[in-house]
């Protein structure tokens, strides 16, 4: 295993960090979201979709934003000091101490509470509950879109001048994806070659 030492990362290299810690993201975020509703986003995407993928989910819904930002505020304070103060009871406990190793665990407990760097930890815990809750966002959409009728809510103005009512689902730098009416799979239109405008209705 190759150790990287804090010190010897510039900003550089946190960028570059980042920079693939958002793509991947994307990627598999996106990649579940569709393919609930039967869609191979990979053949869909690129590169900058997928890297500005949850940056725009984040920043155009607050509601999801304040959640994801609870949620990883809870988990901070959980692995910095709820943890150690939970365990620090537990270990008085007669039951705890027959079932586990206290002498074990104490030294485990001691070596966590000397590392300072838990990024790496966080940024995965945030990527488990990005991905799960794009999974749940999806699983929900399709349950309802299977048991209720489909509410348009852009209309789709084509290069013919023709139009259509569709309920948006997603769109990237390319692809506008969306359910018609009394269908019930995905269609996925090229934006460049095929759309004039895109509305959005009112609600």
């Amino acid at each position: 295993m190759i150790h990287i030492e804090k010190s010897k990362l510039g900003l550089q290299d946190y960028f570059y960090i980042g920079y693939l810690y958002l793509i991947i993201l994307g990627i598999v975020s996106d990649a579940i979201f569709y393919g609930i509703f039967g869609v191979s986003y990979l053949n869909y995407t690129t590169i900058l979709d997928a890297l500005i993928s949850p940056i725009s989910l984040l920043t155009n819904n607050w509601k999801i934003s304040l959640f994801l930002g609870f949620m990883f505020w809870i988990m901070y304070l959980y692995f910095t000091k709820w943890m150690f103060k939970f365990y620090a009871y537990l270990r008085t406990k007669k039951w705890y101490k027959k079932l586990y190793d206290i002498e074990k665990w104490d030294k485990k407990y001691e070596e966590l509470g000397k590392k300072k760097n838990i990024f790496p930890g966080m940024m995965f815990i945030f990527f488990l509950l990005f991905v799960s809750m794009r999974t749940g966002m999806g699983i929900g959409m399709k349950y309802k879109f299977a048991n209720k009728e489909i509410i348009p809510n852009h209309t789709l103005i084509f290069k013919d001048n023709s139009r259509l009512d569709v309920h948006k689902i997603g769109q990237n730098s390319a692809y506008f994806f969306y359910f018609i009416p009394g269908e019930k799979v995905i269609t996925a239109t090229p934006i460049a070659d095929n759309l004039k405008q895109i509305k959005l209705l009112p609600k």
